[in-house]
């Protein structure tokens, strides 16, 4: 008997497992978005549990929620839009049954709150007499696996500090944190028993005060205990126990610092050469840091004055620049005199004296600006240099020669200059003094910064010699650095130890217990972000009531202001509508007020209403109870579809863009097997000049994508629109004869097919007298049925998905086929509308589908038939 091999194909299932997987999470990724209420491309969870058809519902039904309605009244009082033809009756009809739904929206509202109260208050009663001693249970559990895991840690380091040779007593501090804690939990107690009120902001605030750790009370007696002592006298003999509490807190912090010390001590003597190396190397690179950081300030300080400073020379330099030229040419005039034998005489007054003495003053001066900034390359390159180096040749030359050339000023020759000489000068005068102080300035700026530069070099050079021989320290002794930073953390460990110690009995103390384990205190406890949900349940319940009440207090009052303005328009309903019959353009003051209520005050009401949802959706996922998880998320779903009739949707007329489509494609679909299986008749039964010519040029043309011709069919559909009124853009006729270009590809379909059918079929018939068109028509055709199915669906499955050339083709968003439609939701007002997206996405395949179901059967036979046979 033969043996059967058993063949092992693992790698193959896996393969194909993984190529399903990559294959299908499009398809699963699609609808779960379709109907997640989160409008997210991804989320954390694939299936969620908050799950919506709404989605669905805005594409099909779209029916007008509150916004809409609003939208809709105030187009209606002023005719505009669709209403705009209208009669005063008709518009009222339209008025009230608007009003009327806004009423149902609103009686609606008040009935969704009440229930929504009902379910938070079944919850609060479900959660205290059926869950609460379970949550408390759970918590303690959590606790003391917390303190079983610090317990371990605390044995561990101490073992650690006792490899190191480092002595750690902490009886002293266990004690103090052990009466600390007792202490704490009589004061508590006492409160309980105490007739005060418990539910006071005081009275929670001061637990919450004396829970935290570490325990500050200044800002809590400054803050809330004067103003509780003045609404409950009572609380007043309660202040001694809590500074007597923080005073134990404070001995605690001292035993703490001393306990550090300790450690810190002991390290020194056994490590001390190390750490010592560490520590001033680390006191040196602080104080390096320090000095950079000083220099820097003090660099960028004078980088700003000088920049002022150079803005203020440039505007100089603008002036200077005008009288260059002059001062120049009346130096070369008066320069090229002979003054040897001039007597000079001194101006004593007038315009000349004044000349004079401002010489004298430019002499002076300008050797100095120019010595200040003959070497700052930045006044070389823009001529500033320059021009002060000819200024002080210049006024050198009239400073040394100016008595003779005033002697002989009036000569024919010397005239031009001395005037061109003496105006540049009163002129320059008016600056000269500014001048001086801005480059003096400038040059001991520059000076300056050139110093701190060097400093920065100097002490950068130190600072990285510095940090190299520390990291290299650091390194050498990394382990045991670690070690001791962990050991010097033992009392904050103690703390979080004697903590986990403390039994959880009510909301304070768990939800204080897991912010302290969690505010990193002790930095090697480092529990998972999700551990202490469970301890902030209860708290972020209530968040999530308070969060309801302020949403639905602030939409009451919203809703209250719309109805008074409601009812005052229907009061005046005929009226109002008959002021803005005709064009006339009419305030509504009603109408308007609710619209400005909407848009300013109802943003902060849906705040509070998501964020209540969100929490109740969030608390659903950390709890095991059925009712209670099932009641969370019925609330969830509540808000969410209260929010979905106040909240102002994207509306677009989507079932249009899909009856477009099915219109556009179904009749290019038809028209297209209709044209094409009488064209391809001839080329497959007769023998006719250019038959050969033809086939190919339908094949050149099937080699050309549609979309390189889109200049020629956009400017053919102008003309046609523009002079014939037919076949014009932004149109679906238009569109259908651009997707009619398509047919050559199906010509060849149907020729391949025809070629198939026996010609004895045609002929016999013909011997019986049947025309050419009678045995196409009732032969040739009814044997082709499998081809013409093939071409009706994939050319309607290829005119439904088309994008480009409907994109150019439609500009009127009510002409949209469903392609161009749908790419609209991709870039919503403020982000992608996924939910939208993909719902729309999972609607358009419908039409495809129920085609391609009801003509599959003839898909394969179609295709392999009208393929061409060797």
């Amino acid at each position: 008997m033969a043996m059967i091999e058993k063949k092992n194909y693992t790698l193959r299932h896996i393969i194909l497992i993984i190529c399903v997987v990559v294959i299908l999470f499009p398809f699963v990724w699609l609808i779960s978005t379709s109907i997640r209420r989160d409008n997210a491309a991804f989320s954390t969870k694939l299936f969620s549990n908050r799950l919506t058809v709404n989605n669905y519902k805005d594409l099909i039904l779209q029916t007008p929620n509150v916004p809409e309605l609003i939208n809709e009244l105030n187009s209606l009082s002023s005719y505009v839009g669709g209403y705009s033809g209208l009669s005063t009756s008709e518009a009222q009809n339209k008025a009230t049954k608007y009003i009327s739904s806004l009423e149902g929206y609103f009686t609606e509202t008040q009935k969704n709150f009440d229930d929504l109260e009902s379910s938070y208050n079944e919850i609060f009663t479900i959660y205290e007499t059926q869950n609460k001693d379970q949550f408390f249970n759970k918590i303690n559990n959590i606790r003391k696996e917390d303190y079983q895991t610090l317990q371990e840690e605390l044995t561990t380091v101490l073992n650690l500090s006792q490899s190191m040779g480092i002595n750690v007593d902490p009886t002293q501090l266990q004690t103090l944190l052990s009466e600390y804690f007792t202490q704490r939990k009589e004061i508590i107690t006492n409160w309980e028993k105490s007739s005060l009120n418990k539910d006071s902001e005081y009275y929670i605030e001061t637990v919450n005060t004396i829970l935290q750790i570490p325990l500050k009370t200044s800002a809590w007696r400054v803050r809330t205990y004067r103003r509780w002592v003045k609404e409950e006298p009572e609380a007043e003999r309660f202040e001694e126990s809590i500074l007597s509490l923080s005073e134990r807190w404070d001995s605690i912090e001292t035993e703490i610092e001393k306990v550090q010390e300790d450690i810190q001590l002991q390290a020194n003597e056994l490590y001390g050469q190390s750490i010592s190396q560490i520590s001033q190397l680390e006191a040196e690179l602080n104080n390096i840091n320090s000095q950079i950081s000083q220099i820097n300030s003090q660099q960028s300080l004078l980088e700003r004055q000088n920049s002022e400073i150079y803005n203020s020379l440039s505007a100089l330099f603008d002036i200077f620049i005008v009288e260059k030229e002059r001062l120049n040419a009346a130096y070369n005039i008066l320069s090229g005199q002979d003054l040897t034998n001039v007597k000079g005489k001194t101006p004593l007054f007038g315009e000349d004296k004044s000349f004079y003495d401002n010489v004298q003053k430019s002499f002076q001066i300008f050797p100095l600006a120019f010595e200040d900034l003959n070497s700052i390359d930045m006044f070389i390159e823009n001529g500033f240099v320059e021009t002060l180096a000819l200024f002080t040749k210049v006024y050198q030359f009239l400073n040394d020669n100016f008595t003779k050339i005033y002697a002989i000023k009036d000569s024919k020759s010397i005239l031009p200059g001395y005037q061109s000489a003496k105006s540049s000068t009163l002129k320059l005068s008016e600056n000269i003094d500014e001048l001086l102080a801005l480059t003096s300035q400038y040059s001991s700026n520059t000076q300056q910064l050139a110093q701190y530069s060097a400093q920065l070099n100097t002490l950068r050079e130190q600072k990285n010699e510095i940090q190299t021989t520390l990291t290299q320290l650091k390194q050498e002794n990394e382990e045991m650095l670690s070690n001791l930073k962990k050991i010097q953390n033992i009392p904050f460990l103690l703390v979080y130890l004697e903590s986990a110690n403390q039994e959880i009995s009510n909301n304070f103390e768990s939800v204080n217990y897991a912010s302290f384990v969690s505010s990193k205190y002790y930095p090697y406890f480092t529990p998972d972000r999700n551990r202490y949900v469970l301890m902030n349940w209860y708290n972020n319940l209530l968040e999530s009531k308070r969060r309801f009440d302020q949403g639905r207090e602030k939409l009451t009052v919203i809703q209250n202001q719309m109805e008074e303005n409601i009812n005052i328009f229907k009061t005046n309903l005929t009226e109002y509508l008959t002021l803005n019959q005709g064009g006339n353009v009419t305030t509504i003051i009603p109408l308007s007020e609710i619209q400005k209520l909407y848009n300013t005050q109802y943003g902060k009401a849906s705040a509070d209403i998501a964020r209540a949802s969100r929490i109740v959706s969030d608390l659903s996922n950390y709890i095991d109870s059925p009712e209670l998880k099932s009641k969370l998320r019925n609330i969830d779903k509540d808000l969410y579809l209260l929010q979905q009739d106040w909240s102002a949707k994207i509306r677009k007329p989507f079932m249009r863009w899909l009856l477009n489509s099915i219109m556009v494609a179904g009749i290019t679909s038809v028209l297209t097997v209709l044209i094409t299986s009488i064209a391809a008749y001839p080329f497959s039964r007769m023998r006719f000049v250019g038959r050969k010519q033809g086939l190919f040029f339908l094949m050149i043309i099937q080699m050309f994508p549609a979309v390189m011709f889109m200049i020629a069919i956009y400017g053919i559909l102008k003309f046609m629109g523009d002079y014939f009124g037919v076949l014009g853009l932004d149109s679906l006729d238009g569109l259908i004869f651009a997707y009619m270009g398509g047919i050559a590809y199906n010509m060849w379909l149907f020729k391949g097919y025809y070629d198939t059918i026996p010609d004895s079929l045609e002929e016999s018939a013909m011997i019986d007298g049947a025309t050419r068109f009678q045995t196409f028509w009732r032969i040739v055709l009814p044997l082709s049925l499998p081809i013409i199915a093939v071409v009706m669906i994939l050319t309607f499955m290829n005119i439904f998905n088309e994008f480009v050339m409907a994109r150019i083709i439609l500009q009127s968003e009510s002409n949209y086929t469903y392609a161009v439609g749908l790419q609209s939701f991709s870039s919503g007002p403020y982000e992608t509308e996924w939910g939208l997206f993909t719902a729309a996405s999972l609607l358009g395949a419908i039409p495809m589908v129920v085609l391609f179901l009801s003509l599959q059967k003839w898909i394969i036979g179609g295709l392999t038939q009208g393929s061409v046979k060797g």
